[in-house]
């Protein structure tokens, strides 16, 4: 990833900006339920059988079944994704050969869908004002790619589950984001939407973090949030001058 040239005062506190992805660049639910929506109904097409299988309980009890069998492959999103499908469909009489082929077709029915996202108002105008002082990189625990969303060219790096095989509120994600800046923990911030994975998980290891609520949720019951909350991107660069 390649990015312009960025004037940086000596004396800022935060340096580089951290981002989640999903709920924070974008809104989720409704992307990922057409995803599953069509990639199912292109294998249900192929495979009458695979109907009320796929998308339920069933299929839930399948992923937990293979993430305790091993455990890294919770951090391998795609990875598991396509052997869930494989595993169901063997299953239910799928020949093995074909039910990997189709998986995998269905995985890209599924990927090329999940990326079709809508920006919350103001993201790229906000990325690209800030890349303009500050570090920029991804933190994300899932498989969406900045490279097929096109906006690869704000960030300086991009980090998920998979290639830290760790996921937030791990640790690791955080402290390979230092290594990528060559920064101290007090000098990043961390933006995303999720109480524990992300603000939690940036203040635990010494990071500053934002609480980016763009979808109006609640914090968790009983608990109190230490970090500023943050409603509309516009107001970003303002709070992170305030750290």
């Amino acid at each position: 990833m390649t990015r312009a040239t960025r004037t940086q005062r000596n004396d800022m506190t935060i340096k580089a900006v951290t981002f989640d992805l999903d709920d924070t660049l974008w809104p989720l639910y409704d992307v990922i339920m057409q995803s599953h929506k069509l990639s199912n109904d292109w294998l249900i097409n192929k495979y009458p059988q695979m109907e009320g299988i796929l998308f339920t309980e069933q299929e839930r009890e399948m992923w937990q079944r293979l993430v305790k069998a091993e455990p890294s492959l919770g951090n391998r999103l795609s990875e598991l994704r396509v052997k869930v499908i494989t595993t169901l469909l063997v299953e239910n009489g799928v020949p093995e050969e074909d039910a990997v082929i189709n998986s995998s077709k269905a995985f890209d029915i599924f990927l090329e869908e999940r990326h079709k996202v809508t920006y919350f108002d103001g993201v790229l105008e906000v990325l690209e004002d800030l890349g303009k002082e500050y570090s920029l990189g991804v933190l994300t625990n899932g498989n969406a790619s900045i490279e097929t969303l096109g906006i690869d060219h704000l960030f300086d790096f991009y980090l998920n589950a998979e290639i830290v095989n760790d996921s937030k509120p791990g640790a690791k994600m955080f402290e390979q984001a230092m290594v990528e800046t060559s920064l101290k923990p007090n000098e990043i911030c961390h933006v995303g939407d999720h109480p524990i994975n992300d603000v939690e998980g940036a203040l635990n290891v010494g990071f500053k973090a934002i609480w980016l609520n763009a979808l109006e949720n609640s914090w968790p019951e009983g608990q109190e949030c230490h970090v500023p909350e943050v409603k509309n991107w516009y107001e970003l660069k303002d709070v992170i001058k305030s750290l």
